[in-house]
């Protein structure tokens, strides 16, 4: 599990990295300032929210300081590895590549290419919300067969940044139709604990055989708390959303409760007791 685990946070870490470099700065349509020409005006970059975050990195930041601290008990466990606990962070290694699009935090739209994912995008920022996306075609096969050029991939979010709450949705489509789909949300609580669902549905398996799958996972992330609950369904990308707007700031019993009732199997469910991570009798 530690190997693992260490390979995602430094995939996600790699990609803060980026968002935090320095680039010259973009204008609102997105373009760069030429060297040599007079500088325009720059607008003064936004103020802070009350929450303290002012990017999206900030909020995985913030993820990523509270899973410090109980990263150890998880890495511990001896049991078969969880991946479910340290996949849905990924969301931002995605969504912090629209950070650099803007980086005097200025309010506007601005656009430019991914770094990582080479995909054309935005970002929009007014005062403490910005929204954020992509949609693009695949030039060539990627991985797997969820993969293939020409099919179109696209991505939608949100962050309001006060208090903290960061919505992540993409998809890929072929032929009319999604044959693969994610969404994801965190949430700052008013205790600076953070809470997190992730859905993934896709319509095919790793060797290409049809076949609907989907997977609800909820974590529950504080100093010495890593509550989570793991759930299998087989709606596929057509799975419905769950939000924290509409189901309020959930705690594991009721994610529990609100993913049986939503039709999904409980595959595991468990938390951090006494240092060690303990999983919950089925």
């Amino acid at each position: 599990m530690k190997s693992k685990s260490s390979a995602i946070i430094a995939i996600l870490a790699l990609a803060l990295t980026f968002a935090g470099c320095g680039k010259s700065a973009p204008s609102p349509a997105g373009g760069t300032a030429s060297a040599g020409q007079p500088a325009a005006e720059v607008p003064a970059a936004a103020a802070p929210a009350a929450s303290g975050l002012r990017t999206i990195a900030d909020m995985a930041n913030a993820w990523n300081a509270l899973f410090g601290g109980n990263e150890k008990a998880i890495n511990d466990y001896q049991g078969m590895p969880i991946m479910g606990l340290v996949t849905p962070p990924l969301a931002f290694a995605s969504a912090v590549q629209f950070d650099i699009m803007n980086p005097r935090n200025q309010d506007g739209r601005f656009t430019g290419k991914m770094m990582l994912a080479g995909y054309q995008g935005f970002l929009e920022r007014a005062g403490s919300r910005l929204s954020f996306g992509y949609d693009d075609k695949l030039q060539k096969d990627g991985f797997g067969p969820l993969n293939k050029a020409g099919d179109r991939v696209a991505g939608s979010g949100s962050l309001a940044l006060d208090p903290g709450y960061f919505i992540w949705e993409t998809f890929n489509e072929r032929g009319g139709q999604k044959i693969q789909r994610d969404y994801t949300e965190f949430k700052r609580l008013a205790d600076g604990s953070m809470i997190c669902i992730a859905l993934s549905g896709q319509a095919f398996d790793m060797r290409g055989e049809p076949g609907n799958k989907d997977e609800a996972i909820f974590l529950h992330n504080g100093p010495g708390r890593y509550d989570f609950v793991i759930a299998n369904g087989k709606t596929g990308p057509g799975f419905a959303a769950i939000s924290f707007a509409d189901k309020g700031d959930l705690d594991k019993a009721q994610a529990l409760e609100l993913l049986k009732a939503a039709g999904y199997e409980i595959e595991q469910s468990g938390g951090i007791q006494g240092g060690k991570l303990v999983l919950d009798a089925q």
